[in-house]
């Protein structure tokens, strides 16, 4: 099972990533869970916040490999279509949002937090781009979520350099709203998102909306250029200089 949930007696639904032995990867059966998860959060009165976290001691290290195949074109655009309405759906959600983050953020595990509203991180917490060491762009939004929270210039050399953040850089820079001992982010977003569910909803809400508001054209950008990319040699490069543990050789083809 790619993901598992449960729920407290505050009304708040805890969505694991749970796939600790490959550190929780986000392939497409995992948004796809996570997707109707978040679907049935918002539809259910009983629900009044949701956190995010992994198993195993780490967030998750970012897209599955394994499922970045070339495909045709338009099976590309469908899968985008779902990434989406994922992103959007978390950046919009009228309820609380919480990431709990331990160990490794990386890739599309970055930009999973990212969507998150709120992001409480372990001080061991590792964040990393890593988009462009597989011949990509980043996706998941983090076109318009890292700017949002660290400005244009430092998420610009982010995303270029893939420079691994520690927790505590993490918040001075802004990625990280609070910093946690090791092993106590989950207990600290659990009670920030019960915090915060408490608050007025209808102007949170409209608080929401407004940050939001450049998300859906980072998510329409990447649809258009990540599936080219994806079926380029250098992102094949990519995946098999990943899979052999060597520096890849991009060519720009």
């Amino acid at each position: 099972m790619t993901i598992t949930t449960a729920r407290t007696d505050e009304g708040l639904l805890i969505i694991t990533l749970n796939e600790p032995a490959r550190r929780n990867p986000v392939g497409h059966a995992a948004r796809l869970d996570l997707l109707a998860q978040l679907a049935m959060a918002e539809a259910d009165d009983s629900v009044r916040g949701v956190v995010l976290t992994g198993a195993g001691g780490h967030f998750s290290a970012g897209g599955d490999i394994r499922d970045q195949g070339e495909r045709s074109m338009a099976a590309h655009r469908d899968r985008f279509a779902t990434i989406r309405d994922l992103v959007l759906r978390m950046v919009r959600l009228s309820k609380p949002l919480v990431a709990a983050v331990e160990g490794w953020a990386a890739g599309g595990g970055f930009a999973l937090a990212l969507a998150c509203p709120t992001i409480i991180a372990s001080r061991q917490a590792r964040f990393t781009a890593s988009f462009t060491r597989i011949g990509l762009i980043p996706d998941m939004g983090m076109l318009a979520t890292l700017p949002a929270r660290v400005g244009a210039v430092r998420a610009r050399q982010l995303l270029l350099d893939n420079r691994v953040i520690e927790g505590p850089e993490a918040q001075a820079m802004g990625i990280a709203d609070h910093l946690c001992d090791p092993g106590q982010a989950l207990e600290i977003a659990v009670a920030t998102a019960r915090q915060q569910a408490d608050a007025a909803p209808l102007p949170r809400q409209f608080i929401i909306d407004w940050f939001a508001r450049d998300v859906a054209a980072a998510l329409d950008y990447e649809q258009t250029i990540q599936p080219g990319l994806l079926n380029s040699q250098d992102a094949a490069e990519g995946r098999a200089a990943f899979r052999d543990k060597r520096a890849p050789r991009f060519r720009g083809v």
